[in-house]
């Protein structure tokens, strides 16, 4: 910053919409409202007031002709500034609390144990032979894993792969107790038609 002489911003974005904000000088993120649709909703996908933390968001990129995108799930948690930015920027300013409803808690005697979604998934994607997997906590210490599998892979095999890699992480965090589960059906989506890798105990 001070070699070239910048001022280094932040911003706000997704692969369905590359172009979604940017970073005011009061630290606030505006979102491009002329080149798309953004709209804060509770868990039943109801609009939530500015100035309330929302569930997920909506996104709609009404510049891109080619697929268009209409009122996609991102799962992220925003909350939207009730009154004007002091910058002087008209368009919606937001603040982004990103996906914490997909980090997973286990109990222990010494305490949660929070793990985001990286620090599981990592493992699994490595695994060759996986197109689609989702892990789901179904039970306080039983974590349900789901893999979509490859034609040309064998699907015992791809299994035992995931799984060594998956307790490992759990070793890690001291979580040699959590029990994971060979799932019995592929990975779902959500009622947004999006799959999420992690879903825990609360969803």
């Amino acid at each position: 910053m001070r070699v070239f002489n910048a001022k280094v911003g932040n911003s706000y974005a997704a692969s369905e919409c590359m172009f979604l904000s940017s970073m005011c000088r009061e630290g606030w993120l505006h979102v491009n409202a002329d080149w798309a649709a953004f709209e804060p909703v509770d868990a039943d996908y109801r609009p939530v007031a500015p100035g309330e933390q929302s569930h997920t968001v909506l996104i709609s990129n009404l510049a891109n002709r080619v697929q268009p995108i209409l009122r996609y799930d991102l799962g992220d948690s925003v909350l939207q500034r009730p009154d004007p930015c002091p910058c002087g920027n008209p368009l919606p300013a937001i603040r982004v609390q990103g996906r914490s409803a997909d980090v997973l808690t286990f109990r222990t005697s010494s305490g949660d144990v929070r793990l985001p979604p990286l620090a599981l998934t990592q493992r699994i994607e490595a695994v060759r032979g996986i197109t689609l997997f989702q892990l789901a906590q179904t039970a306080p210490a039983t974590l349900e894993m789901r893999l979509q599998i490859a034609p040309t892979a064998s699907a015992d095999t791809v299994w035992r792969e995931a799984e060594a890699g998956l307790r490992k992480v759990l070793a890690e965090h001291g979580l040699e107790n959590v029990v994971v589960e060979r799932g019995g059906k592929p990975p779902e989506q959500g009622r947004g038609g999006k799959f999420r890798e992690v879903i825990p105990l609360s969803a």
